[in-house]
């Protein structure tokens, strides 16, 4: 039986040589969770920075990740195009690219998206759970889509300036009308089939419909599918042969060039720090008892404790029957391709 070959580079199996690259992780910034995407190894994780912080919080969140990146610059580095996560990748490190999961940093500031573009951050998610100036979250009773007014215009600054839309948290209507907006692909960075997972898991609101998973993949975006205990089947108890299935369900239904992967690893962060992801600042509602035992991060499946555990899917995925370069377009090379599409500004670009 073949085994896989850890390289500082990527891995190797069967004779090909993979990249992965993990569509969304959100640790405190520490090196032992650096050390953990160099077991894979990671070429590149989308990293997010901030979630509900105001402008000036998320500047002093972007200074500290700069010292921190710059104090372990042996295993790690920033990127902002693919041309520089290809050049860290090949230098045996894992490019690290900056993303907020929620536009809050913005403040209703059009101009703000220039200017935290041109400090490195690639990716924005419209909204975390719940309504914005942009759109709706997923928590909303009533998903009033993309706001005519400042919405519309965020997504054209967003596709101008070089700025990857992200809609995992979003609502359907938003979602949807995100995706047929937005004059550059975009992506859904961390969520899973919700026909395929079924209603009966932690977060199974938050898992995508075909119509969204299909209109996606016109579009040219990537769904990120995630081993994330609280999105799966079954929890922890998910097997790597039962994510397979899912990988194998999605390709049936979109094909494998709208397939990538998003781990949604959060370590470090206490529950209070859970909690006002959740329920933002503003909000007198503490998280139920049970949302805070059934919804850890930390000790997923046995086959993916961590983001270290990633590179198994290529000895399943193959084992399935997938062509080495279709399992290297999911492990990677979707993502790539859609940063290469989206990093890019535009300055002529119309909505």
């Amino acid at each position: 039986m073949s085994e896989l070959v850890i390289r500082p580079e990527g891995v190797e199996y069967e004779g090909k040589s993979y990249s992965i690259v993990d569509g969304l992780s959100m640790p405190t910034p520490e090196r032992r969770w650096f050390e953990q995407y160099r077991g894979a190894p990671l070429a590149a994780v989308n990293t997010t920075i901030s979630v509900w912080e105001n402008a000036a919080e998320t500047l002093a969140l972007l200074g500290k990740w700069r010292q921190v990146l710059a104090a372990n610059s042996d295993i790690v580095a920033q990127a902002t195009s693919v041309q520089e996560i290809e050049a860290i990748r090949q230098s045996g490190r894992t490019a690290l690219v900056f993303g907020f999961q929620n536009t809050a940093p913005v403040e209703h500031n059009l101009d703000l998206f220039a200017m935290f573009r041109s400090m490195g951050v690639c990716i924005m998610q419209l909204t975390y759970n719940l309504q914005n100036y942009i759109g709706c979250g997923y928590w909303e009773e009533k998903d009033t889509g993309i706001s005519s007014r400042f919405g519309r215009k965020a997504l054209q600054e967003m596709n101008r300036v070089g700025i990857l839309i992200d809609l995992s948290h979003c609502g359907e209507r938003t979602t949807l009308e995100a995706i047929e907006t937005s004059a550059q692909p975009v992506a859904i960075t961390h969520a899973n089939p919700r026909d395929f997972v079924g209603k009966g898991v932690y977060g199974s609101g938050r898992q995508k419909t075909t119509e969204a998973i299909k209109a996606l993949a016109a579009r040219r975006g990537v769904i990120g599918l995630s081993p994330n205990r609280n999105m799966t089947q079954y929890g922890a108890a998910t097997t790597l042969e039962q994510f397979g299935d899912m990988v194998a369900w999605t390709a049936d239904l979109i094909g494998v060039d709208a397939i990538g992967l998003g781990s949604d690893y959060c370590p470090g962060h206490t529950g209070a720090v859970r909690t006002w992801w959740r329920y933002a600042r503003w909000s007198r509602e503490s998280a139920p008892a049970e949302q805070m035992t059934m919804a850890p991060h930390e000790g997923w499946s046995d086959w993916v404790k961590t983001p270290a555990g990633l590179h198994n899917i290529i000895p399943e995925l193959a084992r399935r029957g997938f062509h080495p370069n279709e399992i290297a377009q999911m492990m990677s090379g979707n993502w790539m391709r859609l940063f290469s599409e989206t990093f890019t500004a535009r300055p002529d670009i119309s909505a």
